[in-house]
């Protein structure tokens, strides 16, 4: 929803309603604009997986090399600049370490393509805030679309809750529906009796 949204330029069309504006958005970028998944867990492969068929150019970076089709990937700190500046949208969906840590901050943002957006799926420490907002400020950044943030309820941050280019979800990037999470709940005690390894998927 978020890469779509701004692909389409959601964010330029609801700003010029407030306005009462009617103008269409100047031509974007086409989908082989490369879009950036920082993290190559679970999660990240998901997303990788259901952008793919939009024929996006889809790159990802993580600590350690990883292999994954139809994707360029990036590993460990020597590559993590190219990366960034290889990325015109970067989806963030690191697991929080010591090593992961605040690694959204001016430097490593300012190295991406003027006008680059952002999506925070993972957790708040990923991203020095008031970096991000200096960012969006001076146009190094045209988006951010952030589903955490450091101090929650996010009412508590005016900055955030009403700058013209940041949107606030509410932890929904991924929400658990019982339907679909009893069954790999009770799968996996089974497994574990019988001596298999737990699994992530409901087989």
């Amino acid at each position: 929803m978020a890469v779509l949204s701004l692909h389409r330029q959601l964010p330029f069309y609801l700003q010029q309603q407030r306005q009462g504006a009617v103008a269409r958005a100047a031509l974007g970028v086409g989908p082989a604009t490369p879009r950036g998944c920082d993290g190559s867990g679970m999660l990240s492969k998901a997303v990788l997986h259901y952008l793919r068929p939009f024929g996006f150019n889809l790159r990802s970076w993580s600590r350690s090399p990883q292999q994954l089709d139809g994707v360029e990937c990036f590993a460990g700190a020597e590559q993590l600049t190219t990366f960034l500046g290889r990325c015109d949208m970067l989806i963030c969906l690191l697991p929080l370490t010591e090593h992961t840590r605040g690694p959204l901050d001016a430097r490593t943002l300012s190295t991406r393509p003027r006008g680059a957006s952002l999506i925070n799926l993972g957790l708040c420490a990923h991203v020095v805030e008031h970096d991000l907002l200096d960012l969006l400020d001076s146009g190094q950044l045209s988006h951010a679309i952030l589903d955490v943030v450091q101090k929650e309820p996010a009412a508590v941050q005016p900055p955030f809750w009403q700058h013209p280019n940041i949107w606030l979800t509410p932890h929904i990037g991924a929400v658990t529906m019982p339907g679909s999470a009893f069954a790999p709940l009770l799968n996996n005690p089974r497994r574990h009796q019988r001596g298999r390894p737990i699994s992530n998927n409901q087989g």
